[in-house]
């Protein structure tokens, strides 16, 4: 789990940090920095795809002329804030029992400019052992420095050796299969490196959601390609069907009793709504609000649910009568710890949706007016917010700039 991220001159970011939850929902207002919170855990998921950085905020082609990664918006020239030279992130991880395992991995980066490709400056991990790791001494107290990164090469601080590494893609992803890297500091990047690589970013997208697909591709894409194919794998256990049937009856007024897969001459399947009537609605015909929901949870309830999501404005396509019903979905997928959603949101209905556990983690993106720098700040660290709130409905405080007003006074500025 993703318990904090610290951000020095990435984008708009000068310095900001940010503490998460099970489920943590940004609010603020448009161009406060959202999305580029968004391009932070990109970022990270790019190193564990064992790209360069010039691919990491670039793009990555393979041979047949396909693209496989869109990169960071604004490239190179906008990485770094205000065109500083470079920009630095340090995220810590928790395992799912607290006090087990704690990793912090950091990184600065030389964003590149004038011709120049970008390149690591200083990368360091630190981190628990893994007691199952065969060359493990006895278990030790306390994180070890596992590797620092220096301009040329890094060093592992338990046994003083130097590593050579190139510098245009991070050693988090070159370690990993280092010959002469400890089964230590390897295991420890593995598993740095497995949590950056369990992200998704669904930007789910309705002409995608529609689009037939072949049994057995059981991975809904980041705009909802597959999922006919996903919810055909998923419905192959009759007690999660039963709950995702239950899940579109209380969203929808569609009394649907059952799911229906009809293939085309290629094979590829389509998914039908059947209801009790008999009547079946396809994902053609469908609703955007009904596929987008599907989506979400074929994507969180598939065989193969990533540990980390970011939704961005989770309540598009949604009824603000059901946004209650959705926030029961997500709440209820990250309370066991196996899963953590981070989501935008301009809803003020699904603020005040929010259960008092997930409300301790939303958190307001925002920027004063005379500051050209984005700042992120926890909604229940706003001075008085906790009596505030106690006294009157939140989601006429944020629909009204309340919190906006509130650490723009806090900070000596107006918004």
């Amino acid at each position: 789990m993703i318990e904090r991220l610290h951000l020095q001159r990435f984008k708009n970011f000068l310095d900001a940090e940010l503490r998460f939850g099970g489920l943590t929902l940004l609010v603020g207002t448009n161009a406060s920095g959202k999305s580029n919170l968004r391009d932070a855990f990109r970022f990270l998921h790019g190193i564990s795809r064992g790209y360069s950085l010039a691919e990491i905020i670039g793009e990555k082609w393979i041979e047949g002329g396909s693209q496989v990664w869109k990169g960071i918006r604004g490239g190179t020239r906008e990485a770094a804030y205000r065109g500083a030279a470079t920009f630095t992130m340090t995220v810590t991880l928790t395992g799912i029992n607290p006090g087990i395992f704690g990793d912090t991995y950091r990184i600065e980066v030389e964003v590149g400019t004038n011709g120049k490709p970008p390149r690591v400056v200083r990368e360091s991990l630190q981190g628990y052992f893994d007691s199952h790791a065969p060359d493990d001494p006895p278990a030790q107290q306390g994180p070890q420095y596992l590797f620092v990164r220096l301009p040329r090469d890094a060093r592992n601080r338990k046994h003083g050796k130097r590593l050579r590494f190139v510098s245009s893609q991070p050693v988090l992803s070159q370690i990993t299969v280092h010959e002469e890297a400890t089964l230590k500091v390897k295991s420890v990047a593995k598993r740095v490196m497995e949590s950056f690589g369990s992200m998704r970013f669904l930007d789910l997208a309705p002409d995608a959601m529609r689009m037939p697909s072949l049994p057995g591709q059981d991975v809904l894409g980041d705009r909802g390609e597959n999922l006919s194919s996903v919810l055909q794998s998923i419905c192959e256990s009759e007690s999660t069907k039963a709950a995702i049937l239950d899940w579109i009856r209380e969203l929808t007024p569609l009394d649907v009793t059952d799911f229906e897969f009809v293939s085309d001459q290629t094979g590829r399947i389509l998914v039908s709504l059947v209801e009790s009537s008999g009547q079946r609605t396809s994902a053609y015909s469908a609703s955007d609000g009904t596929l987008r929901f599907l989506a979400m949870i074929a994507a969180m309830l598939g065989t193969r649910p990533a540990k980390f999501y970011f939704f961005e404005e989770l309540e598009n396509g949604i009824h603000p009568t059901r946004l209650n019903l959705l926030l029961q979905l997500v709440e209820q997928k990250v309370a066991g710890g196996e899963v953590q959603v981070v989501a935008t949101s301009h809803s003020p209905q699904l603020l005040a949706f929010l259960s008092e556990k997930a409300r301790e983690s939303a958190a307001l993106v925002y920027r004063l007016e005379n500051r050209s720098d984005a700042r992120i700040r926890r909604i229940i660290e706003i001075p008085e917010a906790r009596r505030v709130l106690s006294e009157q409905d939140i989601a006429r405080l944020h629909a009204s700039g309340w919190l906006e007003d509130a650490v723009a006074f806090l900070e000596g500025g107006d918004l």
